[in-house]
């Protein structure tokens, strides 16, 4: 069975190594190019040889040294969170479609599996060896340390392997609730700042591990894991930028579709039937969300350890792009496939899309839980109540004013969203002079009253 992975890998290597060539060849004159990398080096060498980059390099490296010594306990727990996140598109261990034609040979899946698993284990340790020799050769970072390093890296990458193979296999729903509970863990990690959280986070992966050996090939979709699998090997990105032809994978019907109450009959109801169309069309824009709700926890989170005081100007830029990115998404899933040409309730299609909205923001409140815990005060509950009530009216009228494209009659929003617009400019301040909060107590009133004049079409 070695000599046919090995056959495998040597002509999967020779293949990609003939495209890439010709790409190279194709795209770049090659005298032009060594002078180029020539010029380049020379300066490379002069910077280096004139500068005091090693003198910085060095108190960089001993700076960062200090830190991981310190936060050796946080980084083993934050580690892990990379792999659930790349289980979202990866299986982890790379069983693509050759590996899985190699079944038909008197091989068990389970052989090849491990084949593969060992596979990703020594390019993992010796990507490791290779890193911690050259910051070895270039830093005053001391032989021990770099090993204990390696090791905790290859240990957790081994750890991981089966619960990134197996969450794989689950809905999106499922992973990103997982997902949530790993950086939970971080978070009171990093609050408490004891080992003792960590030493049992390990021990829970090695229980986990031990339970899921037994199921590792139960209920396995092979053909999702060899077209994720297939589309990592083959996306090469030279060559898709030359021919600007994408490699694409295979559609998959989502596990969600394939469960058996996805299949009974369908209740002919509006609510019903908008539910549905928001599902299928947040599922497949199912990126921009994650990179939407990922870029701004991270933009709340850096402003919250880096700089404290600018956290809540993080929160309102965040209400204000998560809102306009919603709202532009509501308005592209009406010029979208049958929505475009059918006549719809704008009020209850936008009532059954709040619904989807707001469970999905809650993820947004992670970062302001730890700033509560840090700052904590009465304000902090006033300051809670400034940012959902902003947050839900602001959404509430840029929704309703994108409805003036479809639907002329429909009334204006008037001065709700200016007036949330101040709840947020007043939010900002709040840190540092709490008492304005007096002032946007006054606007919340203000706000509903404002609605209630509003025709009976549009929601409180």
């Amino acid at each position: 069975m070695i000599k046919q992975i090995l056959f495998l890998k040597r002509n999967r290597i020779r293949k990609k190594w003939k495209l890439n060539k010709q790409v190279i060849l194709l795209s770049f004159d090659l005298t032009s190019l060594f002078y180029t990398l020539l010029v380049i080096g020379y300066f490379a060498f002069a910077i280096i040889a004139e500068g005091n980059i090693k003198v910085i390099f060095f108190e960089k490296m001993i700076q960062l040294e200090a830190f991981t010594v310190e936060r050796f306990w946080i980084i083993l727990t934050a580690i892990p969170i990379v792999y659930i996140i790349r289980s979202f598109q990866q299986p982890g261990v790379l069983f693509s479609t050759a590996e899985y034609i190699l079944t038909i040979l008197p091989h068990t899946v389970q052989e090849i599996w491990r084949v593969v698993a060992l596979e990703r284990w020594a390019k993992s340790l010796l990507t490791y060896m290779v890193g911690g020799g050259i910051i070895f050769l270039l830093s005053p970072t001391s032989l021990p340390l770099l090993l204990l390093y390696v090791f905790v890296l290859l240990g957790l990458n081994i750890l991981m392997t089966t619960i990134e193979w197996k969450l794989f296999q689950q809905h999106v729903v499922i992973k990103i609730f997982i997902l949530i509970g790993f950086i939970s863990i971080n978070i009171v990690n990093i609050l408490l700042g004891t080992e003792l959280i960590a030493i049992l986070f390990i021990i829970t992966l090695l229980i986990i591990n031990i339970v899921l050996i037994p199921k590792l090939f139960r209920n396995i979709d092979w053909k999702k894991v060899t077209a994720a699998s297939d589309f990592k090997i083959w996306n090469m990105l030279i060559v898709s930028q030359a021919t600007k032809i994408k490699y694409k994978k295979e559609r998959q019907y989502s596990m969600w579709q394939r469960m058996s109450f996805w299949k009974r009959p369908f209740i002919y109801e509006k609510t019903a039937g908008y539910h549905r169309l928001w599902h299928l069309y947040l599922e497949k824009n199912i990126r921009i969300w994650l990179q939407l709700i990922g870029a701004l926890v991270l933009l709340m989170l850096v402003f919250l350890f880096v700089k404290d005081k600018l956290f809540l100007f993080a929160v309102a830029v965040t209400i204000h792009s998560f809102t306009t990115v919603v709202t532009s998404m509501f308005n592209d899933r009406l010029q979208t496939d049958i929505v475009q040409v059918l006549p719809w309730d704008l009020p209850v299609f936008k009532k059954t899309y709040m619904k989807w909205v707001l469970s999905v923001s809650v993820i947004l409140l992670l970062p302001f839980i730890i700033y509560s815990v840090k700052n904590y005060s009465l304000w902090i509950f006033v300051q809670l109540c400034v940012i959902i009530f902003t947050f839900i009216f602001l959404l509430h009228s840029k929704i309703e004013k994108s409805y003036k494209k479809w639907d002329n009659e429909l009334p204006k929003s008037g001065w709700i969203e200016t007036l949330c617009y101040v709840l947020l400019l007043i939010l900002i301040f709040s840190g540092i002079y709490p008492y304005l909060l007096v002032i946007s107590c006054i606007i919340m009133g203000v706000i509903p009253f404002i609605k209630s004049k509003k025709s009976a079409s549009t929601f409180p």
